[in-house]
């Protein structure tokens, strides 16, 4: 049965699988090594109600470093600014 979300693209993903995306997403930014904390959980639960979680997914096996996913991500402005730090701090 196809969810009721405009955006999906057939069944949603489990909201397990949004902690799976969340982690390989800040992966490929450089921030597996990023304290955790309020920032983080708050990201957290963005990425968990976000209704992309399957063109998340679809776009991290396909090209994992196409930025398309700064297009619809509700996290892509906090991930992006805290890898453009991580970066300057190396």
């Amino acid at each position: 049965m196809l969810d009721d979300n405009p955006r999906s693209i057939g069944n949603a993903a489990t909201l397990d699988a949004s902690d799976d995306l969340l982690e390989c997403r800040m992966a490929m930014l450089g921030l597996e090594t990023i304290e955790k904390g309020a920032m983080i959980d708050q990201i957290r639960r963005r990425c968990k109600s976000c209704g992309y979680r399957e063109a998340c997914a679809v776009d991290l096996k396909r090209d994992p470093n196409n930025p398309v996913w700064e297009t619809y991500c509700p996290n892509a402005e906090t991930l992006v600014a805290l890898a453009e730090v991580s970066w300057q701090q190396k």
